[in-house]
């Protein structure tokens, strides 16, 4: 079996494991893959000693609605209603 084969197979486990725990921690899949292929361990030990990223959660449709009794929002910038201001 030649060298490159199994130098390159591991990169792949190793950027495909770095690619699941980044997925899972919010951060960028792709760019641990990356990472994890080429320096594998190293990136391993990294990404799943780092703290999850923060979700920027925005929810703008249930909350505005939830909070206003006409159905309008307190937002006067809307797009979808241009009279608001």
């Amino acid at each position: 079996m030649d060298i490159s084969l199994i130098i390159f197979a591991s990169g792949v486990v190793f950027g495909g494991g770095c690619a699941i725990i980044a997925g899972n921690k919010n951060r960028d899949p792709l760019g641990w893959f990356a990472l994890g292929f080429f320096f594998s361990f190293i990136a391993l030990v990294v990404i799943a000693a780092i703290s999850p990223a923060e979700k920027s959660r925005v929810d703008r449709g249930s909350s505005r609605r939830a909070n206003t009794s006409n159905g309008f929002g307190a937002d006067p910038k809307d797009p979808e209603r241009p009279w608001l201001g």
